[in-house]
């Protein structure tokens, strides 16, 4: 049986105006909403479980669209692309579209077998950061990222474009400070952070798994609570005149020197 579909042509629709909103964080925790722009990725979230409230897309993508395995209360909009770059603010957005369910989990929740990979951030801000480090993540096979203390919001628009489609496939953590500390405590694996305080250099870790690689942000590091939770502090060295990398690129070199001797 055909889907229902409904035609919008007005920008005063309001649902033009529900989606749109959900370019601010306010609108997003109210509604549990956030946008997915792209027929791929939102195919990956669809697949992996995520639930659409809403697809739209444009005339031209309708056949695409209309093949994409929703739920059956998933909401059907063809619109002119003009609506859909308002709902976006790209001038070059996507012909396909989505509002998506948000997920989010708790320090209970990250679990694991033996071989299991977690990264916390703490305070991070940058929501392109955010993004690139989730995609590095699910590039090495890890589990989820825990979001520690004051961070961007993982499902800004911005943040999930930087994800190009990684999100999908990992879990989302959000801990306070105390909780984190409290649960690393008592987690069954290791928790590796990086500090400057440390003379290990970072390619003479311990990773045995299960493993927790723990980041500060680039301008304060580990908090003190954070750091004396961890059971072992490396550094990445930087002999020329830069103090600190971009936390997604150290991010980065220590998820792959985790996973050399597996990769």
């Amino acid at each position: 049986m055909p889907r229902s579909v409904k035609h919008i042509s007005s920008a005063a629709n309001p649902a033009i105006k529900a989606l749109k909103s959900l370019a601010l964080k306010k609108h997003r925790d109210e509604s549990g909403l956030f946008i997915v722009e792209g027929l791929r990725h939102i195919a990956e979230a669809l697949a992996a479980g995520w639930r659409a409230q809403t697809l739209c897309f444009s005339p031209d993508a309708r056949t695409a669209a209309e093949a994409l395995s929703t739920d059956a209360d998933t909401e059907m909009l063809e619109m002119p692309e003009e609506l859909l770059r308002r709902i976006t603010g790209r001038d070059n957005t996507q012909d396909v579209i989505a509002a998506f369910d948000m997920r989010i989990y708790s320090m209970d929740e990250m679990t694991g077998g033996a071989d299991a990979l977690w990264t916390a951030l703490e305070d991070i801000r940058d929501p392109g950061n955010l993004g690139t480090i989730i995609r590095t993540s699910d590039a090495v096979g890890a589990a989820g990222v825990v979001l520690i203390g004051q961070t961007c919001d993982p499902f800004a628009p911005e943040t999930i474009r930087a994800t190009v489609g990684a999100f999908a496939r990992q879990k989302i953590i959000r801990a306070t400070r105390a909780e984190a500390a409290a649960a690393l405590k008592n987690w069954r694996g290791r928790a590796v952070g990086t500090h400057l305080r440390t003379d290990t250099d970072y390619r003479a870790g311990d990773y045995r798994l299960p493993l927790l690689l723990v980041m500060g942000s680039e301008q304060n590091g580990l908090s003190d609570d954070i750091t004396a939770a961890c059971t072992q502090l490396v550094k990445i060295p930087m002999p020329g005149g830069t103090e600190s990398l971009n936390l997604a690129v150290s991010t980065g070199i220590m998820l792959y020197e985790i996973c050399r001797s597996r990769l």
